[in-house]
Protein backbone atom coordinates (compact mmCIF):
# COMPACT_ATOMS: atom_id res chain seq x y z
CA UNK A 1 0.00 0.00 0.00
CA UNK A 2 1.12 3.42 -0.57
CA UNK A 3 -0.46 7.13 0.56
CA UNK A 4 -1.73 9.11 -1.86
CA UNK A 5 0.70 11.52 -0.26
CA UNK A 6 3.81 9.57 -0.99
CA UNK A 7 3.15 9.90 -5.03
CA UNK A 8 4.27 13.82 -4.75
CA UNK A 9 7.44 13.22 -3.29
CA UNK A 10 8.38 11.43 -6.63
CA UNK A 11 9.44 13.48 -9.72
CA UNK A 12 7.04 11.81 -12.02
CA UNK A 13 4.40 12.98 -9.58
CA UNK A 14 6.01 16.79 -9.67
CA UNK A 15 3.69 18.43 -11.34
CA UNK A 16 0.49 17.33 -10.10
CA UNK A 17 -2.05 19.84 -8.85
CA UNK A 18 -3.74 19.47 -6.14
CA UNK A 19 -7.43 21.10 -6.71
CA UNK A 20 -9.62 19.04 -4.18
CA UNK A 21 -10.25 16.78 -0.77
CA UNK A 22 -6.56 18.07 0.48
CA UNK A 23 -7.69 16.58 4.06
CA UNK A 24 -7.66 12.99 2.07
CA UNK A 25 -3.46 12.69 1.53
CA UNK A 26 -3.13 9.97 3.73
CA UNK A 27 -5.56 7.76 1.92
CA UNK A 28 -3.52 4.23 0.77
CA UNK A 29 -3.80 2.67 -2.49
CA UNK A 30 -2.49 -0.85 -3.85
CA UNK A 31 -3.59 -0.23 -7.54
CA UNK A 32 -3.89 2.47 -10.86
CA UNK A 33 -6.26 2.32 -13.41
CA UNK A 34 -7.92 4.53 -15.89
CA UNK A 35 -11.53 5.94 -15.97
CA UNK A 36 -12.42 6.36 -19.92
CA UNK A 37 -15.42 5.12 -22.03
CA UNK A 38 -15.33 1.36 -21.46
CA UNK A 39 -15.31 1.87 -17.42
CA UNK A 40 -18.06 4.38 -17.44
CA UNK A 41 -20.40 2.06 -20.11
CA UNK A 42 -19.85 -0.97 -17.07
CA UNK A 43 -21.48 0.98 -14.48
CA UNK A 44 -18.37 1.39 -12.86
CA UNK A 45 -17.55 -2.45 -11.39
CA UNK A 46 -14.62 -2.57 -12.32
CA UNK A 47 -13.12 0.30 -9.54
CA UNK A 48 -12.50 -0.92 -6.37
CA UNK A 49 -11.65 0.30 -2.92
CA UNK A 50 -8.43 1.93 -3.27
CA UNK A 51 -7.77 2.42 -6.68
CA UNK A 52 -5.97 5.22 -7.86
CA UNK A 53 -7.72 6.49 -10.82
CA UNK A 54 -5.97 8.27 -13.75
CA UNK A 55 -8.56 9.62 -16.52
CA UNK A 56 -7.99 12.39 -19.16
CA UNK A 57 -12.17 12.79 -18.90
CA UNK A 58 -12.42 12.36 -22.80
CA UNK A 59 -15.39 10.25 -22.23
CA UNK A 60 -17.16 13.68 -21.30
CA UNK A 61 -15.73 15.99 -24.38
CA UNK A 62 -19.40 16.05 -26.13
CA UNK A 63 -21.05 15.46 -23.02
CA UNK A 64 -19.73 17.75 -20.26
CA UNK A 65 -22.79 16.95 -17.59
CA UNK A 66 -21.48 13.54 -17.70
CA UNK A 67 -18.43 14.48 -15.38
CA UNK A 68 -20.21 15.24 -12.07
CA UNK A 69 -22.13 11.60 -12.65
CA UNK A 70 -18.85 9.61 -13.51
CA UNK A 71 -16.21 11.47 -10.56
CA UNK A 72 -19.36 10.69 -8.06
CA UNK A 73 -19.50 7.20 -9.12
CA UNK A 74 -16.18 6.52 -8.76
CA UNK A 75 -15.80 8.55 -5.79
CA UNK A 76 -18.88 6.21 -3.71
CA UNK A 77 -16.66 3.20 -4.63
CA UNK A 78 -14.36 3.59 -2.40
CA UNK A 79 -11.30 4.87 -4.14
CA UNK A 80 -8.30 6.32 -3.05
CA UNK A 81 -7.58 9.67 -5.37
CA UNK A 82 -8.20 11.01 -9.09
CA UNK A 83 -5.93 12.65 -11.34
CA UNK A 84 -7.26 14.24 -14.36
CA UNK A 85 -5.17 15.22 -17.39
CA UNK A 86 -5.82 18.40 -18.41
CA UNK A 87 -6.10 17.67 -22.30
CA UNK A 88 -9.85 18.46 -22.53
CA UNK A 89 -10.95 19.98 -19.16
CA UNK A 90 -8.36 22.79 -16.42
CA UNK A 91 -10.80 22.41 -14.36
CA UNK A 92 -14.16 19.90 -12.61
CA UNK A 93 -17.45 21.35 -11.40
CA UNK A 94 -17.36 22.82 -8.21
CA UNK A 95 -19.85 20.41 -6.88
CA UNK A 96 -17.40 17.46 -7.49
CA UNK A 97 -14.99 19.33 -5.42
CA UNK A 98 -17.64 19.77 -2.49
CA UNK A 99 -18.29 15.76 -2.74
CA UNK A 100 -14.32 15.03 -2.98
CA UNK A 101 -13.81 16.96 0.56
CA UNK A 102 -16.67 15.77 2.00
CA UNK A 103 -15.36 12.04 1.07
CA UNK A 104 -11.95 12.80 1.48
CA UNK A 105 -11.12 12.07 -2.12
CA UNK A 106 -8.02 13.80 -3.22
CA UNK A 107 -8.44 15.09 -6.82
CA UNK A 108 -5.33 16.51 -8.70
CA UNK A 109 -4.80 17.91 -12.23
CA UNK A 110 -1.54 17.22 -14.21
CA UNK A 111 -0.20 17.35 -17.26
CA UNK A 112 3.17 16.86 -19.43
CA UNK A 113 3.32 13.37 -18.19
CA UNK A 114 2.20 9.97 -19.97
CA UNK A 115 -0.36 7.59 -17.92
CA UNK A 116 1.20 4.57 -18.89
CA UNK A 117 4.30 6.34 -17.45
CA UNK A 118 2.72 6.86 -14.41
CA UNK A 119 1.42 3.33 -14.25
CA UNK A 120 4.48 1.96 -14.51
CA UNK A 121 5.73 4.00 -11.72
CA UNK A 122 3.41 3.68 -9.45
CA UNK A 123 3.76 -0.40 -10.03
CA UNK A 124 7.48 -0.31 -9.82
CA UNK A 125 7.38 1.68 -6.71
CA UNK A 126 5.00 -1.22 -4.90
CA UNK A 127 6.98 -3.94 -5.95
CA UNK A 128 10.04 -2.04 -4.49
CA UNK A 129 8.16 -0.89 -1.29
CA UNK A 130 7.62 -4.62 -1.08
CA UNK A 131 11.16 -5.26 -1.22
CA UNK A 132 12.45 -2.71 1.14
CA UNK A 133 9.07 -4.10 3.38
CA UNK A 134 11.12 -7.40 3.69
CA UNK A 135 14.45 -6.59 3.62
CA UNK A 136 14.05 -4.04 7.04
CA UNK A 137 12.04 -7.19 8.21
CA UNK A 138 15.49 -9.11 7.81
CA UNK A 139 17.38 -6.64 9.24
CA UNK A 140 15.43 -6.39 12.33
CA UNK A 141 15.47 -10.28 13.05
CA UNK A 142 19.61 -9.85 12.61
CA UNK A 143 19.62 -7.34 15.20
CA UNK A 144 16.87 -7.66 17.73
CA UNK A 145 16.64 -11.86 18.19
CA UNK A 146 19.48 -14.29 19.04
CA UNK A 147 20.20 -16.48 16.22
CA UNK A 148 22.16 -19.16 15.42
CA UNK A 149 25.21 -18.86 12.87
CA UNK A 150 23.13 -20.76 10.24
CA UNK A 151 19.83 -18.89 10.46
CA UNK A 152 21.79 -15.80 10.65
CA UNK A 153 23.74 -16.84 7.52
CA UNK A 154 20.34 -17.37 6.02
CA UNK A 155 18.79 -14.35 6.73
CA UNK A 156 22.03 -12.53 5.10
CA UNK A 157 21.62 -14.89 1.87
CA UNK A 158 18.14 -13.00 1.44
CA UNK A 159 19.31 -10.12 1.85
CA UNK A 160 22.17 -10.38 -1.02
CA UNK A 161 23.36 -13.83 -1.75
CA UNK A 162 26.61 -12.28 -3.02
CA UNK A 163 27.42 -10.94 0.71
CA UNK A 164 31.29 -11.54 1.47
CA UNK A 165 31.87 -12.22 5.06
CA UNK A 166 34.11 -8.91 5.86
CA UNK A 167 31.33 -6.21 6.74
CA UNK A 168 31.16 -2.65 7.34
CA UNK A 169 27.97 -1.26 7.47
CA UNK A 170 27.06 2.89 7.04
CA UNK A 171 23.87 4.17 8.71
CA UNK A 172 22.64 7.02 6.68
CA UNK A 173 20.22 9.82 7.92
CA UNK A 174 19.38 13.23 6.43
CA UNK A 175 20.35 16.47 8.41
CA UNK A 176 17.02 18.82 7.73
CA UNK A 177 13.91 18.66 5.85
CA UNK A 178 15.98 19.82 2.95
CA UNK A 179 17.86 16.78 2.88
CA UNK A 180 14.44 14.26 4.08
CA UNK A 181 12.87 15.51 0.55
CA UNK A 182 15.49 15.16 -1.12
CA UNK A 183 16.13 11.63 0.32
CA UNK A 184 12.85 10.54 -0.14
CA UNK A 185 11.90 12.19 -3.44
CA UNK A 186 14.69 10.00 -4.65
CA UNK A 187 14.98 7.19 -2.59
CA UNK A 188 12.84 4.94 -4.52
CA UNK A 189 12.74 5.76 -8.44
CA UNK A 190 16.43 5.43 -7.93
CA UNK A 191 16.87 2.42 -6.39
CA UNK A 192 14.57 0.96 -8.72
CA UNK A 193 16.79 1.81 -11.75
CA UNK A 194 19.60 0.36 -9.77
CA UNK A 195 17.79 -2.33 -7.94
CA UNK A 196 19.03 -5.18 -10.94
CA UNK A 197 22.81 -3.70 -10.49
CA UNK A 198 23.07 -3.77 -7.11
CA UNK A 199 21.41 -7.34 -6.71
CA UNK A 200 24.68 -8.68 -8.67
CA UNK A 201 27.26 -6.78 -6.20
CA UNK A 202 28.76 -7.50 -2.79
CA UNK A 203 26.99 -4.00 -1.35
CA UNK A 204 23.17 -3.59 -0.79
CA UNK A 205 21.28 -0.11 0.34
CA UNK A 206 18.20 -0.98 2.73
CA UNK A 207 15.95 1.65 3.75
CA UNK A 208 15.94 1.20 7.50
CA UNK A 209 14.07 3.02 10.28
CA UNK A 210 14.29 7.16 9.84
CA UNK A 211 17.15 6.28 7.04
CA UNK A 212 19.35 4.20 5.16
CA UNK A 213 21.82 1.15 5.94
CA UNK A 214 24.96 0.56 2.94
CA UNK A 215 25.87 -2.86 3.78
CA UNK A 216 28.98 -2.86 2.36
CA UNK A 217 31.26 -6.46 2.28
CA UNK A 218 34.36 -7.75 0.73
CA UNK A 219 36.36 -10.65 -0.16
CA UNK A 220 39.47 -8.76 2.17
CA UNK A 221 39.82 -7.91 5.45
CA UNK A 222 41.25 -4.20 5.07
CA UNK A 223 39.57 -1.49 6.40
CA UNK A 224 36.70 0.59 4.56
CA UNK A 225 37.27 4.06 4.31
CA UNK A 226 34.35 6.76 4.47
CA UNK A 227 35.38 7.78 0.74
CA UNK A 228 33.38 4.23 0.10
CA UNK A 229 30.10 5.01 1.22
CA UNK A 230 30.52 8.72 -0.69
CA UNK A 231 30.52 7.20 -4.09
CA UNK A 232 27.71 5.08 -3.60
CA UNK A 233 25.87 7.50 -2.80
CA UNK A 234 27.05 9.86 -5.37
CA UNK A 235 26.28 6.54 -7.58
CA UNK A 236 22.20 7.13 -6.63
CA UNK A 237 22.25 10.98 -7.20
CA UNK A 238 22.26 11.46 -2.92
CA UNK A 239 24.48 14.06 -1.59
CA UNK A 240 26.71 13.19 0.75
CA UNK A 241 26.42 16.84 2.54
CA UNK A 242 23.14 16.39 3.42
CA UNK A 243 23.35 13.67 5.98
CA UNK A 244 25.23 12.10 9.13
CA UNK A 245 26.95 9.19 8.30
CA UNK A 246 27.50 6.73 11.49
CA UNK A 247 30.04 3.96 10.59
CA UNK A 248 30.74 0.61 12.05
CA UNK A 249 33.98 -1.07 12.70
CA UNK A 250 34.92 -3.78 10.02
CA UNK A 251 33.90 -7.01 11.18
CA UNK A 252 34.86 -10.65 9.16
CA UNK A 253 32.48 -13.47 10.17
CA UNK A 254 28.37 -13.61 8.95
CA UNK A 255 27.41 -14.15 12.17
CA UNK A 256 28.68 -10.46 13.62
CA UNK A 257 26.88 -8.59 10.90
CA UNK A 258 24.59 -7.45 13.65
CA UNK A 259 26.97 -6.19 15.95
CA UNK A 260 27.84 -4.23 12.48
CA UNK A 261 24.41 -2.75 11.72
CA UNK A 262 23.78 -1.84 15.82
CA UNK A 263 27.33 0.38 15.67
CA UNK A 264 26.31 1.93 12.88
CA UNK A 265 23.18 3.15 14.04
CA UNK A 266 24.76 3.85 17.50
CA UNK A 267 27.63 6.24 15.72
CA UNK A 268 24.94 7.79 13.65
CA UNK A 269 22.92 9.00 16.49
CA UNK A 270 25.96 9.99 18.01
CA UNK A 271 26.98 12.03 15.24
CA UNK A 272 23.67 13.64 15.16
CA UNK A 273 23.69 14.71 18.62
CA UNK A 274 27.29 16.16 17.84
CA UNK A 275 26.35 17.78 14.18
CA UNK A 276 29.11 15.67 12.82
CA UNK A 277 28.94 14.81 8.83
CA UNK A 278 30.47 11.60 9.34
CA UNK A 279 30.97 9.71 12.70
CA UNK A 280 33.12 6.23 13.46
CA UNK A 281 31.44 3.50 15.93
CA UNK A 282 35.66 3.27 17.34
CA UNK A 283 35.90 7.00 17.63
CA UNK A 284 31.94 7.52 20.09
CA UNK A 285 33.86 6.87 23.56
CA UNK A 286 31.56 6.65 26.48
CA UNK A 287 29.01 5.94 24.25
CA UNK A 288 29.38 2.71 23.07
CA UNK A 289 28.18 1.56 26.29
CA UNK A 290 25.37 4.09 26.60
CA UNK A 291 23.86 4.01 22.95
CA UNK A 292 22.72 0.17 23.15
CA UNK A 293 20.91 1.51 26.44
CA UNK A 294 19.02 4.26 24.69
CA UNK A 295 16.15 2.29 23.18
CA UNK A 296 15.52 0.02 26.77
CA UNK A 297 11.68 1.80 27.88
CA UNK A 298 12.82 0.57 31.78
CA UNK A 299 15.87 2.78 31.67
CA UNK A 300 14.35 5.17 29.09
CA UNK A 301 11.07 5.61 31.70
CA UNK A 302 14.10 6.08 35.16
CA UNK A 303 15.88 8.66 33.29
CA UNK A 304 13.21 10.83 31.74
CA UNK A 305 11.67 10.73 35.11
CA UNK A 306 14.47 12.22 36.71
CA UNK A 307 14.93 14.82 34.60
CA UNK A 308 11.27 16.17 35.04
CA UNK A 309 11.79 16.41 38.68
CA UNK A 310 14.58 18.57 37.55
CA UNK A 311 12.48 20.20 35.25
CA UNK A 312 9.52 20.73 37.67
CA UNK A 313 11.61 22.46 40.06
CA UNK A 314 13.50 24.55 37.38
CA UNK A 315 9.75 25.55 36.41
CA UNK A 316 8.18 25.96 40.26
CA UNK A 317 10.93 28.22 41.65
CA UNK A 318 12.00 29.77 38.38
CA UNK A 319 15.76 28.24 38.69
CA UNK A 320 18.26 26.85 36.71
CA UNK A 321 19.39 23.79 38.20
CA UNK A 322 19.08 21.22 34.70
CA UNK A 323 20.82 24.08 32.87
CA UNK A 324 23.54 23.66 35.27
CA UNK A 325 23.60 20.40 35.42
CA UNK A 326 23.92 19.90 31.75
CA UNK A 327 27.34 22.20 31.82
CA UNK A 328 28.22 20.35 34.99
CA UNK A 329 28.45 16.95 33.72
CA UNK A 330 29.98 18.94 30.05
CA UNK A 331 33.09 19.81 32.15
CA UNK A 332 33.63 16.65 34.32
CA UNK A 333 32.18 17.36 37.21
CA UNK A 334 34.38 20.47 37.77
CA UNK A 335 32.72 23.35 40.01
CA UNK A 336 34.98 25.59 39.16
CA UNK A 337 35.20 25.29 35.69
CA UNK A 338 31.62 25.31 35.40
CA UNK A 339 31.23 28.34 37.66
CA UNK A 340 33.33 30.32 35.05
CA UNK A 341 31.25 28.90 31.80
CA UNK A 342 27.92 30.28 33.92
CA UNK A 343 29.23 33.21 35.22
CA UNK A 344 28.41 32.68 39.13
CA UNK A 345 30.63 31.43 42.40
CA UNK A 346 31.79 27.77 43.01
CA UNK A 347 29.70 28.25 45.89
CA UNK A 348 26.70 28.91 43.76
CA UNK A 349 27.31 25.32 41.65
CA UNK A 350 27.96 23.66 44.09
CA UNK A 351 24.69 24.90 45.99
CA UNK A 352 22.61 24.20 42.93
CA UNK A 353 23.88 20.45 42.54
CA UNK A 354 23.23 19.61 46.38
CA UNK A 355 19.96 21.01 45.27
CA UNK A 356 19.74 18.90 42.45
CA UNK A 357 20.49 15.56 44.37
CA UNK A 358 17.58 16.37 47.17
CA UNK A 359 15.24 17.11 44.32
CA UNK A 360 16.04 13.95 42.67
CA UNK A 361 16.27 11.58 45.56
CA UNK A 362 20.27 10.32 44.80
CA UNK A 363 21.93 10.49 48.24
CA UNK A 364 24.23 7.35 47.18
CA UNK A 365 28.01 7.74 47.08
CA UNK A 366 27.45 6.98 42.94
CA UNK A 367 25.06 10.06 42.07
CA UNK A 368 27.53 11.99 39.65
CA UNK A 369 27.77 8.25 37.35
CA UNK A 370 23.78 8.41 37.60
CA UNK A 371 23.62 12.32 37.02
CA UNK A 372 26.46 11.77 34.05
CA UNK A 373 24.69 8.75 32.12
CA UNK A 374 20.88 10.67 32.45
CA UNK A 375 22.51 13.45 31.04
CA UNK A 376 24.06 11.65 28.12
CA UNK A 377 21.05 9.49 27.08
CA UNK A 378 19.21 12.66 27.29
CA UNK A 379 21.42 14.67 24.85
CA UNK A 380 21.62 10.91 23.01
CA UNK A 381 18.31 11.24 22.29
CA UNK A 382 18.45 15.15 20.02
CA UNK A 383 16.07 16.65 22.38
CA UNK A 384 19.23 19.30 23.27
CA UNK A 385 20.75 21.77 21.69
CA UNK A 386 23.82 21.16 23.72
CA UNK A 387 26.27 18.30 22.45
CA UNK A 388 29.09 16.82 25.14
Amino acid sequence: MIQVKELLKMPLFQSFKLIAGENGLDQQFNNVVILEYESVNNSYHVFNPGDFILTSLFFAVNDPDSIVTALRNVINRRIAGIAIKTVFFDDIPLEIKKYAYEKKVPIFTFNGVYMEDLILCVNNFLKLKQHFLINENNIKKLVSAASSPEIIQNIIKQINPLFFPNVTVAFITPKDEKSNIQFTSHFYELFYKNYNETMSTHYSYIKYQSGMLIIQTSPSSAPIEVSVFHRLLDSIRLNPELFYIGISEQRNCYSDFHIAIKTAIWANQVGQMNHSDVTYYRDIGVYKWLAPLFNESAIENDYKELINKISEYDKNFKSNLWDTLIVFIKNNGEYSKTAKDLFQHPNTIRYRIKKIREVTGLETEDYYAQLYICVKLYLLSGESSYNI
